[in-house]
């Protein structure tokens, strides 16, 4: 007689490839954005409508910026299933510590140019 799987062993290893594949989409996502807002700048027009000249460029830059922040504290969220110290957590740490740069930088501009 043949042992029957357990059902709920079947459930975690599925949800484990689930997450894996969730992590994977969403870190891919996050380069893309992240990359696509320096594209974004740089083929961004001079001046745009509603805006005094010069501040289009940036506003495209940290919108899209923003949303790659936003996915990136996402990213963390999905790793918890994981434990602690391996590779995987380590790895997914990276786009919150570049957003969290970021954000430094962006504050550090803004404190340099008297804007805060």
């Amino acid at each position: 007689m043949g042992r029957y799987p357990d059902v709920r062993t079947e459930w975690l290893v599925l949800m484990s490839d689930a997450r894996r594949l969730l992590l994977m989409v969403m870190y891919a996502a996050w380069v893309i954005i992240f990359v696509y807002a320096f594209v974004a700048y740089a083929r961004a027009p001079y001046e745009g409508p509603g805006f005094p000249d010069g501040l289009n460029k940036p506003a495209v830059y940290l919108g899209w910026q923003g949303v790659a922040e936003m996915l990136a504290v996402e990213v963390f969220g999905v790793v918890f299933g994981w434990p602690r110290g391996s590779a995987v957590r380590k790895l997914t740490a990276l786009p919150l510590v570049v957003a969290l740069l970021h954000l430094l930088a962006i504050a550090g501009v803004l404190l340099w140019a008297g804007g805060l």
